[in-house]
């Protein structure tokens, strides 16, 4: 009989505390307040807001996967990171001006030949050839090609800081064939 008497009473009390809230939830009037006016996003925002950036990808292990990682970077808007796969003592240009060169591209497709490879005086030198696609945020698309010059000093004598395969220079122009098939046959020697 105890016990009968104190689940009843736990019973009371819980309802006590379950049905004023249940209770509150019906009395709240309905939201009368019309959702805020929605303003016309601009299409090169558009675009933009919609997208995710892709992975992330830092690979430096071999000439495709390099350049694979810089468009990366381009593609996520990391220009530093992007500046910094160039070999320090040859960047392209200043990285305000690298950077700015890109404030108009939305994204980057890429395509590879067949790198060649060389080594000399304890460094190895790839010349990787390459087609990539620019969507601008104005939805334009151009089309370019070339090639890169990568360099990566023997790592078993390098010393502190160790400099992993870098990028020495590309070489990229206006192409007139479609994207699949602008990749060059080659490129010079590295």
């Amino acid at each position: 009989m105890k016990y009968r008497h104190l689940v009843l009473c736990s019973a009371a009390v819980l309802s006590l505390h379950i049905v004023p809230g249940l209770a509150q939830e019906a009395k709240q009037p309905e939201a009368t307040t019309p959702a805020p006016a929605q303003t016309p996003v601009p299409k090169e925002q558009a675009a933009t807001a919609t997208q995710t950036p892709p992975e992330y990808l830092d690979d430096r292990s071999n000439p495709e996967a390099l350049i694979k990682s810089y468009y990366n970077a381009i593609n996520r808007q990391e220009y530093a990171r992007a500046f910094s796969y160039y070999a320090s003592d040859s960047p392209p240009q200043p990285f305000p001006q690298f950077q700015a060169g890109y404030e108009t591209t939305a994204s980057v497709s890429v395509l590879f030949g067949k790198a060649v490879g060389e080594g000399a005086a304890g460094s190895a030198y790839w010349s990787q050839p390459i087609a990539i696609k620019s969507e601008g945020k104005d939805g334009s698309v151009t089309v370019f090609n070339g090639c890169y010059r990568l360099r990566l000093a023997n790592p078993a004598i390098q010393a502190v800081p160790y400099v992993p395969l870098s990028i020495l220079d590309g070489t990229l122009q206006k192409s007139d064939q479609p994207f699949e098939q602008s990749v060059p046959e080659g490129c010079e020697a590295p």
